[in-house]
């Protein structure tokens, strides 16, 4: 299955499977259960070896937002909690139930502090891939994000509901049911 999210195809974590593997234990999450709440400092990161997570955040009028996925073989982290000891932006859950290789934060620093030319480059793809993300939601409609999301990863309508792919494409359920209704045809 390809990798969800951008920045994680033009990186090698390959190290991060490493360190997790040294340093870290097995923990199982069932579906709706936190790995993290907003507001909390991230002190473990992950890797997920089966399920698959949602970052969500709750807007000034209590409404819950889906902000981004991972799935198996991904990484489960922040980078500015993590790096930063901020506290999280987002709560990430549990879309089903999940097996993560959870190791503490601090394997993750000194490995960046041992590497610093990997560090620079490991952020730059982050920004990157943000910024990117962030124009593609002026420059494409919501029926070519939709589009483009079903292409990136085909896998998602069987593992996200409708109500959260709405919200990650930050558009209502019935904008999304003729969106899917248009496309079918």
């Amino acid at each position: 299955m390809s990798k969800f999210n951008e920045f994680e195809q033009a990186i090698d974590f390959s190290f991060w499977r490493k360190l997790c593997e040294e340093h870290g234990e097995p923990i199982d999450y069932a579906r709706g259960q936190y790995f993290i709440r907003a507001g909390e400092v991230m002190r473990n990161v992950g890797l997920i070896l089966t399920g698959g997570f949602k970052h969500s955040l709750t807007d000034d009028e209590g409404n819950e937002k889906t902000v981004g996925f991972v799935f198996a073989g991904s990484v489960l982290a922040n980078y500015v909690s993590a790096r930063f000891s901020r506290p999280m932006p987002t709560d990430i859950v549990a879309l089903e139930d999940s097996r993560v290789l959870v190791m503490p934060v601090k394997y993750l620093k000194e490995y960046m502090a041992a590497n610093p030319a990997f560090h620079t480059r490991f952020v730059e793809i982050l920004f990157d891939s943000a910024y990117r993300g962030y124009l593609n939601n002026y420059r494409f409609t919501p029926r070519e994000r939709y589009l483009q999301l079903i292409d990136r990863y085909p896998d998602i309508l069987s593992l996200v509901s409708q109500t959260e792919i709405a919200s990650y494409l930050n558009i209502s359920r019935r904008q999304l049911h003729r969106i899917r209704e248009s496309s079918a045809r």
